[in-house]
């Protein structure tokens, strides 16, 4: 097969090393992997698989690469990725896998515990109580105390939960925690907030991520956004979670 990854990410070195033995293997934003060609986006079709960074396409790139998705639009092949927003035909996300996205999310947690570990808390904020969330929340309740922030319905979920839509609770939570770990990629948290906040907001959602980057840019306070955790913190392990998909 002739496989197509675009973009950089630190994962797939070890997914390419190994397919490459069996397969024609090509790369875009890749400088450090030997025995592989070229690839050519001018016709997308030459290649059986394209895999693109788990992080997917973003304001017009895949990682280090400029890529319009309306390439994808007539592909016939597959496309691997991990965020499938705005991509078209057949696209299957790693994280559409239970094992894959429980491994993967265990990796991201061991990542934040280690990102941490050395940062004075008392009071713990966590945004959000899905996979990540809730992980966290097991890893720490026991040491510390976390309050978490949810949707209305989530309300109960676990002691010390709030409505991230009450904006006074909000407000109250983040301004009284020494540490914040969001994991919600959306914009929730409003500008008059932060001005306000004085403990260490560590940002791990993706695009958009908690924060509207033009306020975040204003306000000095000690943000911290720490994306695609798994490929920084331990991307061979986690590359070698990726191969199970091939």
């Amino acid at each position: 097969m002739k496989i197509l990854f675009i973009g950089y990410d630190a994962r797939y070195k070890v997914v390419i090393d190994t397919l490459k033995i069996k397969n024609d293997v090509y790369t875009l934003g890749y400088e450090d992997i030997d025995n592989v060609g070229v690839g050519n986006l001018n016709n997308i079709n030459e290649y059986d698989i394209v895999v693109l960074p788990m992080s997917g396409i973003k304001n017009g790139s895949a990682s280090n690469i400029k890529v319009d998705s309306s390439i994808f639009d007539n592909y016939n092949g597959i496309i691997y990725t991990g965020i499938k927003k705005g991509l078209r035909g057949n696209v299957e996300s790693f994280l559409d896998d239970k094992e894959i996205c429980f491994e993967n999310t265990m990796i991201t947690v061991d990542g934040i515990m280690d990102r941490i570990k050395d940062i004075d808390k008392v009071i713990i904020c966590i945004l959000g109580y899905g996979n990540i969330g809730s992980k966290l929340y097991d890893r720490l309740v026991s040491d510390y105390k976390v309050i978490v922030g949810v949707k209305d319905k989530e309300v109960g979920c676990v002691n010390n939960s709030f409505s991230t839509s009450n904006k006074k609770d909000l407000e109250y939570y983040l301004t009284s925690s020494d540490l914040i770990i969001n994991t919600v990629p959306i914009n929730i948290i409003d500008e008059d907030i932060l001005n306000k906040i004085t403990g260490y907001f560590l940002d791990i959602a993706s695009y958009p991520y908690g924060i509207n980057e033009k306020d975040r840019d204003k306000y000095n306070f000690k943000y911290d956004l720490y994306s695609s955790i798994p490929s920084k913190y331990a991307p061979l392990k986690a590359g070698k979670v990726l191969l199970k998909k091939f």
